[in-house]
């Protein structure tokens, strides 16, 4: 929209140009807190990860020694066993208008008695990857909300700086423009007073 060099085209754009500073504010303060957050979401993901796969090596190796004893089909047919009954519930948490996914509850049995046909071995490895998966979860859950974080940072800065080296630098050259003509308009207005008032001056002299 074109504005024209008026008085109330002057106030609009100072109206404009007010708006957009504080739009600018409030989405630098909003990328600000984002990306404390993806930093501090990003030191906890590596330290999930150290102790998953640390927890993992121990989880294999108990797995090699059960496939030693129980053999890879009987590994097999218990795992298959144990694939249903876990139930994960999510939802979200509110950033700065961000909604990021978390983990609520992972409902399991936290301790694992074994079956009465399994080897103490497979038992271990069992135990030892059903305390690996609230971990997985946890990472999982981290892992998203950085993806996240990450496409929303994206989209802010891009948002702060349209409006920092576009928008307010074209509002300001505007405002500056139409204040400019509005003093050249004052300045022609009052040499023409200036004029008239000489002219009607002379005229009520020679009369």
């Amino acid at each position: 929209m074109e504005i024209k060099p008026t008085r109330m085209g002057l106030l609009l754009t100072r109206k404009k140009l007010k708006i957009a500073k504080k739009g600018h504010k409030l989405l630098k303060e909003k990328r600000d807190v984002l990306v404390m957050e993806f930093f501090s979401l990003l030191k906890g993901i590596k330290e999930l990860r150290k102790e998953i796969a640390e927890k993992m090596i121990k989880a294999q190796n108990s797995l090699y020694a059960a496939q030693a004893v129980e053999g890879q089909q009987n590994i097999e047919r218990t795992a298959l066993a144990l694939s249903t009954g876990v139930d994960i519930q999510m939802s979200t948490r509110n950033l700065m208008g961000v909604e990021l996914p978390t983990v609520d509850k992972i409902d399991m049995n936290e301790t694992w008695f074994g079956y009465y046909d399994t080897t103490v071995e497979l038992d271990n490895a069992i135990t030892k990857y059903r305390e690996l998966f609230p971990t997985l979860m946890k990472l999982v859950e981290r892992q998203l909300a950085l993806t996240h974080l990450a496409e929303e940072i994206k989209k802010t800065k891009r948002r702060v700086n349209s409006l920092e080296y576009l928008t307010i630098p074209g509002l300001e050259n505007i405002r500056k423009a139409i204040a400019f003509k509005l003093e050249e308009q004052e300045r022609e207005n009052f040499s023409r007073l200036k004029m008239i008032k000489k002219i009607q001056e002379r005229e009520h002299a020679e009369s």
